[in-house]
């Protein structure tokens, strides 16, 4: 407990008066991270309460830090880790427990107060840094202008990078003399050097993709060039429309205000799921290798599997979840569509309450609607109410999508994502691959927020009638 105590209060101090003072961005967003993995492992050393509901006559005390680091459940302290392992582990043995939801109920709170620690700290919002304008090239980008369209009185009169990003840069550009192009244009770029990942599309499938999508009449950035030589900038890009408007969400865990721009989304989203796959979806791999009951079956399998060998700590949450899925992964239906895989309110701008664009298209795939659907319902059911949102999805033409596989897929991506942040951010660090702070943070601070997440989910769709 004293140890927690002076983690807070470091934490505090470096958010209340170090931060106001720190001008550098780069060592602003260090910083940010850095506060972000004390609070996290400040919570693991929280004393916690002396007994839990659902097991209260645990007497052996649980060491949840006996490997090392902050647990990735919050809730799992050294009075309460006990009981909280033996209802798990009855879940996960498929056992009736008489008061199991009450156990759920106990965790989500634990869970609760935890982030309300980790924002009492962080309660000033982040500043958005610039990012190093080194990173691409505007004059050897103005060359290539030139030079492809044939003009050499065109220039670039303003570039900025934008912060963000792990497979891409992006920046905002304007040109002047510059012909039939646009007056401004947003680059992206991959990073030079990254070893490329299979699930990301590349530069000019995705500027197909948004060439025909934008013709269909969805709100996406409109696609202008595409380069494919590395050899103009060190690796493909594409240049599209600036669309006007400002990111929704630049907070990932704070809930969105305009309840308008949410029922735009469920319009959009509606958009996208009815386009006919053979036209519009061409290039775009299968999200998976069957949509087959079997093949849903066994995947859920490999995702239990590799949560419970990764987790640092049983979850009632995340036993629960995956008792839940193996009850109900029958419903799946073999229904298939375009999907974005990441349409949520970070990728997306709007102005005066309608979304203006669509962004960041790298994962989009052939794969069932109730995936977009479910990796937005938790975002959603913060703003605004999920029936009127299904209601605008439908009205603009949406599938025919059951609320049980919805809540399937809502649940299944907070495993999935999960198991990735764990794999790619808590064991990237710790197994010494990376030391960069981000990996750091995002292993240690984005799992305990992600599991009060999937609890929050649980919950709602445990009290579906």
């Amino acid at each position: 407990m004293t140890n927690a105590r002076h983690l807070w209060a470091v934490a505090e101090a470096l958010q209340r008066e170090v931060r106001p003072f720190v001008t550098d961005n780069g060592a602003l967003a260090t910083l940010d991270s850095g506060i972000r993995v004390l609070t996290a492992t400040a919570n693991g050393l929280e004393r916690g309460p002396s007994e839990f509901p659902g097991s209260p006559n645990i007497s052996e005390l649980a060491d949840t830090d006996r490997l090392g680091g902050p647990a990735e459940n919050a809730a799992a302290y050294r009075t309460t880790g006990g009981a909280i392992a033996e209802v798990a582990q009855c879940l996960d043995r498929g056992e009736h427990i008489t008061g199991f939801l009450d156990a759920i109920a106990g965790e989500r709170s634990l869970l609760e107060s935890a982030v309300a620690r980790m924002d009492d700290v962080e309660r000033a919002q982040p500043q958005q840094a610039d990012a190093d304008s080194d990173a691409i090239d505007p004059k050897r980008l103005e060359a290539y202008l030139r030079q492809r369209m044939a003009r050499d009185a065109l220039r670039i009169d303003s570039f900025k990078l934008v912060v963000g990003g792990r497979s891409r840069q992006t920046a905002l550009i304007g040109l002047a003399d510059m012909g039939d192009l646009p007056a401004r244009l947003v680059i992206q770029r991959g990073i030079p050097n990254l070893a490329t990942n299979d699930s990301f599309l590349d530069e000019l499938t995705q500027f197909n993709l948004l060439g025909r999508l934008h013709s269909a009449g969805m709100r996406v950035p409109a696609p202008v060039l595409v380069e494919t030589d590395p050899v103009w900038l060190d690796a493909p890009f594409m240049l599209v429309e600036h669309a006007p408007g400002a990111t929704v969400q630049p907070d990932y865990w704070l809930p969105v205000a305009d309840g308008n721009v949410v029922l735009d989304l469920a319009r959009q989203m509606a958009v996208l799921h009815r386009q006919p796959i053979g036209e519009v979806g061409q290039g775009l791999r299968p999200s998976r290798n069957a949509f087959d009951s079997e093949s849903w079956k066994k995947e859920l399998e490999e995702m239990a599997q590799e949560w419970h060998s990764l987790a640092r700590w049983p979850s009632i949450t995340m036993s629960a979840v995956i008792s839940w899925l193996r009850a109900n992964v029958d419903c799946i239906e073999g229904q298939q569509s375009i999907v974005h895989n990441d349409m949520i309110f970070h990728n997306i701008l709007a102005q005066d309450g309608n979304i203006t664009a669509v962004l960041d298209w790298e994962q989009a795939a052939i794969g069932h609607p109730g995936e977009d659907l479910g990796y937005c319902y938790p975002i959603v059911i913060a703003a605004a109410d999920w029936e009127s949102f299904m209601a605008a999805y439908r009205s603009a033409g949406g599938l025919d999508i059951p609320q049980r596989q919805i809540d399937y897929f809502a649940l299944r991506g907070g495993l999935r994502l999960m198991n990735l942040v764990l794999k790619g951010g808590r064991d990237t660090f710790e197994k010494g691959l990376s030391n960069d702070i981000l990996v750091a943070s995002a292993g240690a601070h984005f799992t305990q927020r992600l599991m009060h997440r999937i609890a929050v989910v649980l919950q709602s769709v445990l009290e579906r009638p």
